[in-house]
């Protein structure tokens, strides 16, 4: 789809990997497709404004590039979005979300563990507001809970190096999940699944769910509300979105694309169980754009202030993790990013602070190879529309 204008703004695990031999394939696809001069017509243009001949040529590569991945990985479907930091917007998608229906921009997907820049955006906004500070034990706000160490800070939470045991990674967990698909999870459910710290806080580095599901029961403590009404209010009105919900807390916004594992297996029947245990550590739907306004506004937009950011963007551990994001390398560009992976669905965040772009690529089927797309998507972006 070619770029449009955006609307008026209001406020302004270790994981399976696809098949190497078609990764490569698609490697060498994506090669081509970047160092092609373009010179393909532009697919017709919906009701709006007529794109410039550069927005369109970028359109081209960026639908071509997403339909590449679709075919060769290969995937059931994908939808995207970019948003530049002039307000433009590209969406496109490609694929299948079932038999018979095509993949529509439109539609809401997982988007699993990208969540967690939602939640801790959240908690970055509550002590914005003098509500909780970001160095408050966990003991200030939740009764004792057996594993969790009562003095791990809010930020050790949210930077995973608490030491907390990752539920996700208890015996039988999954088992659990699948074995009543209509059991609705609370967060007291998986957190008495935990084992003992992998390490004293502060001391160490290891991703974990389970931090979020804490750092979700502190925002409700702090903020007075359930975990959705804060997020809604704080982080997704002020700017005018309306499509991200919150998966089994919240009634769906909209259409949703049909979920996936290893491309057979449809998973949409295993929702409640699923989403219900991942809660705020990885329940949230959305469509690709209206993560993507979310990500720019967060990171260009005031969402939070100066000094929050910054905060946000201060990273422990060999996966260099902030709050709820992590610095990485992507065509040769530092970025700012999140990865999900959940039962159907696989999903990338980036957003290039020189180019002032975002990426949001989600896929209706898991595992697939996130960052390698959203690796194609920055260097044509930073290439024809950023910097």
């Amino acid at each position: 789809m070619p770029l449009v204008p955006a609307p008026s703004p209001r406020c302004p695990v270790s994981r399976p990997r696809p098949g190497l031999h078609a990764w490569r394939l698609w490697r060498s696809a994506v090669v081509l497709l970047l160092g092609a001069a373009g010179g393909c017509a532009a697919p017709a243009a919906p009701a709006g404004p007529t794109p410039t001949p550069a927005d369109a040529a970028w359109s081209v590569r960026l639908q071509r590039g997403l339909d590449s991945a679709v075919a060769a990985v290969p995937l059931r479907g994908a939808s995207a979005a970019v948003v530049l930091a002039d307000g433009r917007v590209w969406r496109g998608a490609a694929g299948l979300s079932q038999p018979g229906v095509p993949m529509d921009t439109a539609m809401r997907l997982g988007i699993g563990s990208v969540s967690k820049s939602l939640t801790a955006a959240l908690l970055v906004r509550l002590a914005e507001q003098g509500r909780l500070s970001l160095d408050d034990p966990v003991s200030r706000w939740l009764a004792p809970i057996p594993h969790v160490d009562p003095a791990i800070t809010v930020r050790q939470l949210l930077n995973h190096s608490s030491g907390v045991f990752d539920v996700t990674n208890a015996p039988g967990y999954r088992d659990s999940i699948l074995a009543d698909v209509s059991a609705r999870w609370t967060p007291q459910r998986a957190l008495a699944l935990l084992r003992p710290p992998l390490f004293a806080r502060g001391e160490g580095w290891s991703y974990s769910n389970s931090n979020y599901q804490l750092a979700g029961l502190v925002a409700e403590a702090a903020g007075g509300r359930s975990f959705h009404q804060l997020v809604r209010e704080q982080l997704l009105a002020p700017l005018g979105l309306t499509a991200p919900f919150l998966d089994q807390a919240e009634s769906p916004t909209g259409p949703l694309a049909t979920g996936w594992v290893a491309g057979s297996q449809n998973i949409m029947n295993t929702r409640t169980s699923t989403y219900s245990a991942a809660w705020a550590s990885g329940a949230y739907f959305s469509t690709p754009e209206a993560l993507a306004r979310w990500w720019q506004g967060l990171m260009t937009g005031g969402l939070v202030g100066t000094a929050s950011l910054a905060a946000m963007m201060t990273t422990v551990g060999s996966e260099h993790y902030g709050l709820g994001m992590s610095r990485r390398i992507l065509a040769g560009r530092t970025v700012w990013s999140h990865t999900g992976e959940i039962r159907g669905f696989a999903s990338v965040a980036v957003h290039d602070p020189a180019g002032r772009f975002t990426v949001v690529v989600i896929t209706n089927q898991n595992p697939a190879p996130m960052p390698g797309i959203a690796e194609m998507m920055v260097a044509v972006a930073a290439s024809l529309g950023g910097s």
